[in-house]
């Protein structure tokens, strides 16, 4: 029925119904969590989460984009999958041993990190659960059906695993290790059925493809790295010069502010692939049209419905969190549009490096006006919202100018 477009379509859909539901159920979980352990802690978990996913960074180190143009590419080949997925998997082991040992040492030296040696712990548990999630293949073989399943179990898991274990504010360390073993129960599963019904291998991968696979990531790496800088670093500030209650309300508006992300995300999973078999440009235009009014819409919803969300969401102690989402639906507009230019467009018709330096322009953007505030005591959360807007701002300018250059849009 609907031609070249219906399985982007059908892939974009499976995507969205079960993001929907994996993203509701921790907001079902949210109140109950600050109701039982308060913001001060759930804000001390959050804090060292974002310090763990810094170091993670370097265990994905761009392989979750490299490797899905070439499972896209070769997902008929099955030899070739096999190279692919044992080469991913060696890389990420032999990263996370590297990562693992440099943030004990971290913990051993300094003081403030030692003090959160548990939460870290239970934290890089979920590094070690990612490199045998295979998020990558699936996107590459467009079996997000699949995909999503598994992301639901996981968080199904983590979520029943709320109620039944935390019932004091003691008990609040368990967070970092219950969402944990929610990834391993995905890696679990989704590896099972890679090897099991795909009937893929891990092997010994050969030195070439090892160097070629390493190689290939690394354009990818910065901006990886500058993403998450991105992502978790108003989170640390906040941590480091502020209080445990305002990194939960950032982490609450960011929740809700990914939560409205989902359908674009969704959208974007489904066509990356498509469009880097393909290079169908009358596509990209065509969908311009639809991620237009779709990041148009949520931003106004969520601007609109800010106070209620935040109400239920936060036990109505986080009220700061409500400026502070109505604030980011900036971000997000900017985000949505950036997300689509990015890896749909430029990555998919193979222009790697304007996404890369568009995301580290951006990061050296949010450095300086991180600096400029240290230097100045200018220590607030608004003022770290402002500068995720600004450096979003970047992102979205240099994507756009690249795009437009090579007549893409």
């Amino acid at each position: 029925m609907f031609g070249k477009y219906g399985l982007v379509l059908k892939n974009a859909s499976y995507l969205t119904l079960f993001e929907v539901m994996r993203m509701a159920m921790p907001f079902i979980a949210l109140p109950y969590l600050f109701r039982v352990v308060g913001e001060e802690r759930y804000g001390t978990v959050v804090f060292a989460q974002a310090i763990v996913a810094l170091f993670a960074l370097f265990i994905h180190f761009g392989l979750d984009i490299s490797a899905v143009r070439d499972v896209a590419i070769y997902r008929n080949n099955r030899e070739r999958l096999n190279q692919i997925f044992s080469a991913v998997i060696f890389i990420k082991s032999t990263l996370a041993l590297l990562v693992g040992a440099i943030l004990a040492l971290a913990i051993h030296l300094i003081p403030a990190l030692g003090s959160l040696s548990t939460l870290i712990f239970y934290a890089f548990i979920a590094c070690l659960a990612d490199i045998f999630l295979p998020v990558w293949y699936y996107q590459g073989c467009e079996n997000m059906k699949v995909l999503t399943i598994v992301r639901f179990l996981s968080i199904a898991f983590y979520t029943a695993a709320l109620f039944l274990c935390i019932h004091r504010e003691e008990d609040y360390p368990l967070i970092a290790l219950l969402q944990s073993l929610g990834l391993v129960v995905s890696a679990v599963v989704s590896c099972g059925y890679v090897f099991l019904h795909d009937r893929i291998r891990l092997r010994i991968p050969p030195t070439t493809i090892l160097v070629r696979t390493f190689r290939d990531s690394v354009p990818f790496f910065a901006s990886r790295a500058s993403l998450a800088v991105n992502t978790y670093m108003a989170k640390i500030m906040s941590g480091v010069y502020l209080s445990g209650a305002e990194v939960a309300a950032f982490d609450v508006a960011q929740k809700v502010l990914n939560g409205g992300m989902v359908p674009i995300q969704m959208l974007n999973q489904a066509l990356y692939p498509n469009i880097s078999r393909t290079r169908d440009r009358g596509m990209v235009r065509s969908l311009l049209r639809v991620v237009t009014l779709l990041v148009f819409g949520v931003a106004a919803a969520l601007f609109t419905f800010a106070e209620p969300i935040v109400r239920i969401l936060s036990h109505g102690e986080l009220t700061e969190a409500t400026a502070l989402l109505r604030m980011l639906c900036v971000q997000l507009t900017c985000s949505g549009f950036s997300v689509f230019l990015g890896t749909s467009v430029l990555v998919a018709f193979g222009h790697q490096r304007p996404f890369n330096v568009s995301v580290i322009c951006s990061t050296v953007a949010l450095l300086i006006c991180y600096s400029v505030m240290i230097t100045l005591h200018l220590n607030s959360i608004y003022l770290y919202a402002g500068a995720l807007i600004l450096a979003e701002m970047v992102v979205l300018a240099y994507r756009a100018f690249a795009a437009r250059r090579y007549w893409l849009i």
